[in-house]
């Protein structure tokens, strides 16, 4: 796993597992990273803070060790034809019922083996009451 970082040191360990994008009808891999802190300030993310964000998140993708638990993940499910890796960061205040969940999402190719580059998805913002989310 990476070293920690001031950015990262409150981090949990990430997670492997599969997800279902129903948008896209597509299994992907994900590394999920949950964070006991807010990501960003309630009234929504700064772009430098996204910044430092995604570049933490690509630093864990771009580990050998992210490739090798992502590979991990599908010789465990069985899945076929993977082309896609997701990584996923959230904050989810557990019972807190007001605050909303925050994640910032980075989407890379895959070849079921390793993690290769980061595929832009322009900053999109999906933004509801109770989730807000970047891709990056």
């Amino acid at each position: 796993m990476p070293v920690a970082s001031a950015v990262t040191d409150r981090w949990h360990v990430p997670q492997f597992s599969k997800i279902y994008d129903e948008r896209v009808r597509q299994t992907r891999v994900a590394m999920l990273i949950s964070s006991p802190e807010p990501l960003y300030d309630k009234d929504g993310p700064s772009v430098e803070r996204l910044a430092v964000l995604a570049k933490e998140i690509d630093r864990f993708a771009k580990s050998k060790w992210a490739s090798t638990e992502a590979k991990g993940a599908v010789d465990f499910f069985g899945m076929e034809a993977i082309e896609s890796f997701v990584a996923i960061l959230e904050f989810a205040s557990s019972g807190a019922y007001a605050t909303p969940t925050q994640r910032l999402k980075a989407y890379y190719e895959f070849d079921g083996e390793k993690i290769g580059a980061l595929v832009p998805r322009g900053g999109q913002i999906d933004d509801n009451p109770r989730d807000y989310c970047v891709t990056v």
